[in-house]
């Protein structure tokens, strides 16, 4: 094996393992090996959990710091990054917090994730559209719980607690996009629902028109692509 290689595996094994006396490979100086390894392998876990935190925020606020912070080491730990590009990091998160045994309980909770990672998403998109006219940015988080109530509580924190009953409130489509400079978010009935997966499937107008009937009877299709031109979310193609 590449001897480059080698000591790339060994280093990332030593920044990323939970045993104290493993340390970088190599390291000199008048800084002990297992300090300086224990400095590098800090700063390394805050960073990452630095970017999980600004991306997953309605996540920190409903877990709290402490929570946050040791599934995030976990992550980091389990999952470390294969990008240079920090901002790549964390697509698999939603589906760890479902496994952790911290936060598996809070059924609630991955697809809050997945809300915040499709945030996250648009923000970065390019600035145009796909093959059927729909925003390169545009993105559909369906959940049984009230994703668009649990985001706006988090949205302000400082306010008085309240409490949401998740069971009554029930189920919700979120749709996200950014059509200009902000994230825009909202609910969506299940025919507009319906209507904008049928697109993100690359289906054609008919098609999504028909799989909106099918769902929600008596919808008209016609609002919706309206409303999706107007807002910039869909290109008319002549």
């Amino acid at each position: 094996m590449n001897d480059a290689l080698t000591w790339q595996k060994s280093f990332a094994s030593a920044v990323f393992s939970q045993e104290d006396d493993i340390v970088i490979p190599g390291l000199g100086g008048p800084i002990s090996a297992a300090v300086a390894t224990a400095i590098y392998r800090n700063n390394v876990l805050e960073g990452f959990s630095e970017g999980l935190k600004n991306i997953y925020g309605a996540i920190f606020l409903l877990i709290g710091e402490d929570c946050f912070r040791e599934i995030a080491n976990a992550y980091c730990r389990a999952i470390p990054s294969l990008s240079g590009d920090r901002n790549a990091y964390g697509d698999r998160l939603p589906a760890f917090l479902a496994r952790h045994p911290l936060t598996r309980s809070l059924a609630y909770l991955p697809d809050m994730a997945r809300l915040e990672w499709a945030s996250h998403e648009a923000y970065l998109a390019a600035d145009h559209a796909v093959d059927n006219g729909l925003h390169a940015s545009v993105r559909l988080v369906e959940s049984d719980y009230p994703l668009m109530a649990l985001w706006q509580l988090c949205q302000h924190p400082d306010t008085e607690e309240e409490i949401l009953d998740l069971d009554t409130l029930g189920g919700d489509r979120v749709l996200i996009a950014r059509p200009q400079e902000d994230v825009l978010m909202r609910s969506v009935s299940v025919g507009e629902a319906s209507w904008y997966r049928a697109l993100l499937d690359k289906q054609s107008s008919d098609q999504a028109a028909a799989a909106a009937r099918m769902t929600e009877h008596g919808c008209d299709p016609m609002l919706y692509w309206a409303s999706a031109i107007s807002a910039g979310l869909l290109v008319q193609r002549h």
